[in-house]
């Protein structure tokens, strides 16, 4: 399961859930907290207003890439743009 996109004006956060193989294509279990990477572990990241990198009050880009090695999904990458700048959220060592 992936959270690509949970936000709202003061935070974002996106999130890799690991699951059992499916049955029947319903998966019975995915870890509940996952391999989260979010704008709050960085107070100046995100939010409305000219002090945050991403002002929130302001139009901003979400571009998602998804990470494989030898093709098979090993993370994601989430990046933020606003005017030249830019807030990068990687989900690199999620098998760990």
């Amino acid at each position: 399961e992936i959270d690509i996109m949970e936000a709202n004006n003061h935070a974002f956060q996106a999130t890799l859930h690991r699951c059992d193989p499916a049955v029947h294509k319903h998966y019975t279990y995915c870890d509940r907290g996952g391999c989260e990477q979010t704008t709050r572990t960085k107070s100046d990241a995100y939010g409305p207003g000219s002090q945050y990198n991403i002002d929130t009050t302001h139009p901003f880009e979400v571009e998602t890439e998804f990470l494989k090695n030898d093709g098979v999904l090993s993370g994601m990458r989430t990046v933020l743009r606003q005017e030249g700048r830019h807030e990068t959220m990687e989900h690199s060592n999620c098998n760990k």
